[in-house]
């Protein structure tokens, strides 16, 4: 008994339809990966310089603070001196924590991630007086790994 082949494919075009659904996935997964990352940063902060310094190489597990000075929270007033005597506002993942729930939010995402790494990201004119209490609460909820966000000279 004889088998029968497959029958040649007259058509000399091809489907480029499931490239186009997967190039759509690809631009819908950029754009919102994009918009976390934006949110997750700070552009009001603007980080100190620092000679010395190392990459991270390791991004797992990460969590971005910035401490943004009060005068600093509108686009207009990104040029505007600040005040040192002002507590400044913190942001974590786009919301705003105060300083008093700032411990708890820590301990709750040392729980959810038990390898936590903080990212300080405080600008260059804050006093020390406001980068303390969250060293301070970092220190309280147990996290080992702060690191302060620079940027080359």
């Amino acid at each position: 008994m004889r088998r029968r082949g497959l029958e040649p494919m007259h058509d000399t075009h091809i489907n480029v339809t499931p490239l186009i659904d997967v190039i759509m996935c690809l631009i819908i997964f950029f754009l919102v990966c994009g918009q976390l990352a934006k949110e997750e940063g700070n552009d009001k902060v603007q980080i100190p310089r620092a000679k010395v310094g190392q990459d991270l190489p390791e991004q797992r597990g990460r969590l971005l603070i910035n401490v943004v000075p009060r005068e600093r929270l509108s686009d207009a007033d990104a040029a505007a001196p600040v005040n040192p005597g002002e507590e400044p506002s913190i942001f974590i993942r786009g919301e705003r924590i105060g300083m008093e729930n700032l411990t708890a939010y820590l301990r709750k995402e040392k729980q959810e991630t038990p390898d936590v790494k903080v990212i300080l990201r405080a600008d260059q004119d804050l006093a020390y007086d406001w980068i303390s209490p969250v060293l301070v609460s970092c220190a309280q909820a147990n996290i080992k790994s702060v690191n302060f966000s620079t940027r080359e000279r």
